[in-house]
This record gives structure tokens, C-alpha cells and sequence, in this order.
């Protein structure tokens, strides 16, 4: 069952090309900060990056954001505006199912675009990536941590549709904060300490910043083992906040219906 839906979802991802062409253009800010912070650096190392350093990172960032994307907020929301969710209660699966489904099959289009900018990074000069393997083999598990991570909030915000119209004013909120507390603008390393502790604990910095640390080695093996276990924890609470307000809001769509 979850095989086919996989696999119906990839195909309409694939039905509409346009659609996804147009939010591969999106994705250009990471290349717009690239230019930016190259130019800071022009002079001397700016924190420690040199201009090639600001290669590889923001290239890191390109590959990281097109592997954690996830949408569902718009498809939770959408549901429950026109009734379309009452399809998806009656079937054996969890709705939750299908939203992950959309999402993984967004993913195999990604891979397609993230993989030549991820061997490109790999063969840049500069530090380049992290020769210690394995650290370098914690990439995977890390970047699944991340979408995992960006899934739940988009399922735990989506689920607030049952209680205000459209929760993607809420949305708008998370993704202003993530671009900045996920290393999506610029490194984590260049917010004050005390800024930069706050966000050592929140889980924006597990989507993007903690992979392209372990690409670009500015995290020890240490660090990344104890990084990843609260990653692990913060999937687990994310994902349990999120069952407990879908449970709570489908009840009370049920009783509307």
C-alpha cells in the first residue's frame, strides 16, 4: 500500500514539471548569499571562512535544502478546507502516510539536482568536506534527521488548520525563523554565543546547519554524535506533538463534518 502511494505520488510530481522547475528557481538564495558573503571575505577570512570556504558551505546548503524540502503544511491545510481530508480518514493508512509519501517522492526529484552540486562541492578546493569518514558517513542518517524534522513541524503546523482558517500565517513565522537559526543564511558560527546556544537547542539548526557541518567539518565527531542524539529526540517529540494536535483537531473536525 505504502509502495503505491510512493510510487502515484512520484508520478504526479513528475505530471507536473513546470510546477517543479519553478520551485527550483526558489531555491536560489543560498547562491544570492554565496556572492554576499564572498565578497565579505574578499579581504581576509571573515570568522574563520575564506571565499572558498563560502563555496562549499553554500553549495552544502543548496544540496541540504533540496533534501529536507517538505510542502505538507500546504497539503494538510488544503485538505481541510475542501473536505478532501474525509477521503483519507476512511482509508487504512494514516493520513500522515500520504503526506510522507508526497514527500518522499518530492525527494526522488530532488536527488536529481542534489546530487551534481554535492560531487561538485566534494571536488572544491579549499578545507573541502571532511576527510574523516566516519563523520563523513553520519551525513545520511543526519539529513534524514532533517526532513524528518521539517516533516513533523509542516504536519504540527498543518494541523492547526482545524483551529484557524489557514495556518500557513504560522508557517511564515517558522520559515522567517529557520532562515535564520538553521544556518540556511548564514553560519551558525556568526550569531552571538548566546544567540548561538539558544539555537544549539532548537530544531532549526538540525535541518540544515548540522549536515553542512559534517560536510564542511566544523563539527567534531564528539559534537556530532551528541548533536544527532538530540536530533533523534527532538524527531520523536515533534512527531508526538504533532499525532496528539492532529488527534485533538480531528475530533473536532468529525463532530463539524
Amino acid at each position: 500500500m505504502i509502495a503505491a502511494l510512493v510510487r502515484i505520488r512520484l508520478l504526479e510530481t513528475l505530471a507536473y514539471r513546470a510546477e517543479f522547475l519553478l520551485w527550483l528557481v526558489t531555491l536560489t538564495m543560498p547562491l544570492v548569499m554565496l556572492v554576499f558573503w564572498r565578497s565579505v571575505a574578499q579581504d581576509g577570512a571573515f570568522h574563520g571562512y575564506t571565499p572558498e570556504d563560502f563555496n562549499v558551505y553554500y553549495l552544502a546548503v543548496l544540496v541540504c535544502t533540496l533534501l529536507t524540502n517538505c510542502n505538507s503544511v500546504w497539503e494538510v491545510n488544503e485538505d481541510i478546507r475542501t473536505g478532501e481530508l474525509s477521503f483519507w480518514l476512511m482509508r487504512p493508512v494514516h493520513p500522515f502516510v500520504n503526506y510522507m509519501t508526497i514527500t518522499f517522492a518530492e525527494l526522488g526529484l530532488g536527488l536529481l539536482v542534489a546530487l551534481p552540486v554535492f560531487f561538485l562541492a566534494l571536488g572544491m578546493g579549499g578545507d573541502g568536506p571532511p576527510r574523516e569518514w566516519l563523520r563523513f558517513a553520519l551525513l545520511p542518517p543526519a539529513l534524514l534527521g532533517g526532513l524528518l524534522i521539517n516533516q513533523a513541524i509542516h504536519l504540527l503546523i498543518g494541523s492547526l488548520g482545524f483551529w484557524i482558517e489557514r495556518s500557513l500565517v504560522v508557517h511564515k513565522l517558522y520559515a522567517t525563523a529557520s532562515a535564520v537559526l538553521s544556518g540556511y543564511m548564514f553560519p551558525l558560527a556568526f550569531l552571538p554565543d548566546r544567540a548561538k546556544d539558544m539555537a544549539d537547542l532548537l530544531p532549526f539548526r538540525f535541518v540544515i546547519a548540522l549536515p553542512v557541518e559534517l560536510f564542511t567539518g566544523k563539527v567534531s565527531l564528539d559534537e556530532a554524535i551528541g548533536l544527532m542524539a538530540w536530533q533523534a529526540l527532538l524527531v520523536a517529540v515533534l512527531f508526538a506533538a504533532a499525532l496528539l494536535v492532529w488527534r485533538r483537531g480531528v475530533r473536532r473536525y468529525s463532530a463539524f463534518g
